[in-house]
């Protein structure tokens, strides 16, 4: 007897379509509390979260373990690392539902158009799904990084400057962040909301630091603690110092930056380059032969 693969592509995707409608209609209530986030209703089809939450609970997924700590590194920078935690669970939950729907239907799909081709690409499309928004978060922590690196030393040569004019540190904070809505500066205003809120000044400054993830931003705030808890003293020339060495780091980032640029053009310039050579040679070789 002659197995039909179609056969059991239909009855695999039947099968966990029914399993991922019985687990949303079960489980959709007891999720409310993170699917009604503004967080979560960024993200797309959040209403079927409670799927990949169900998931994670099932397999005993355990989003604070070391499995999870470079997603966690880079949620921090992207989202603060007080939040960490959560993201790391509301798109690993988001990343689980999405592998869960695209399982069944590429499955349903190649059997329906009896095209293996299409069965593959949706179980190759699922597999990727868990990966998707760990590449988009990582995306996003390397460009705030780069900003960041950009923008630190001028920040911290104007922090010095005001400082060395009289102007306390919390004033000088506050009026540089204020002056810009760059992401540095964002973060920086992000100091002042806690401060208001009644955070301590080395709290706020330590979750500031902990937001931007750069070794150079720790850096800064390691300096500015350290002088809250002397009373400012030699804050400034601190800070000078520091600028300065910033100024260097930064001139090495955009070499290292710019070298990486033209790597990643060698390859398209020597296809170019092949492709000329291969219009000139090919019609010589033609009309001696």
């Amino acid at each position: 007897m002659k197995i039909d693969p179609f056969s059991i592509m239909a009855s695999l995707g039947a099968g966990l379509t029914l399993l991922w409608t019985v687990m949303l209609l079960k489980n959709r209530r007891e999720y409310t509390d993170i699917t009604s986030t503004k967080a979560a209703r960024r993200l797309k089809l959040y209403q079927f979260f409670p799927v990949g939450f169900a998931l994670i609970k099932l397999f005993k997924i355990n989003v604070r373990g070391e499995g999870f700590a470079e997603r966690r590194k880079n949620i921090s920078v992207v989202y603060g690392a007080r939040y960490a935690h959560f993201y790391a669970y509301l798109f690993t939950g988001a990343q689980i539902t999405y592998a869960a729907m695209l399982l069944p239907a590429g499955l349903l799909a190649g059997a329906v158009l009896r095209n293996s081709v299409i069965g593959f690409l949706g179980v190759s499309s699922s597999v990727l799904m868990l990966f998707y928004l760990d590449a988009e978060v990582r995306k996003k922590a390397s460009e705030k990084k780069d900003a960041l690196l950009c923008e630190l030393p001028e920040t911290i040569m104007r922090l010095a400057l005001l400082l060395n004019a009289g102007m306390v540190l919390r004033d000088a904070w506050k009026m540089i962040s204020e002056s810009s809505d760059s992401v540095l500066c964002l973060e920086m205003k992000k100091v002042n909301e806690d401060i208001r809120n009644g955070i301590s000044e080395t709290e706020a400054f330590e979750a500031f630091g902990d937001r931007c993830g750069t070794r150079e931003t720790r850096r800064l705030v390691s300096s500015i603690i350290q002088n809250i808890k002397k009373g400012n003293m030699g804050l400034s020339l601190s800070l000078q110092d520091l600028a300065s060495e910033q100024w260097e780091e930064k001139k090495n980032y955009v070499r290292k930056k710019a070298g990486a640029a033209e790597q990643k053009l060698l390859f398209p310039m020597l296809m170019i380059f092949s492709a000329i050579i291969t219009m000139i040679v090919v019609p010589v070789f033609t009309n001696i032969l």
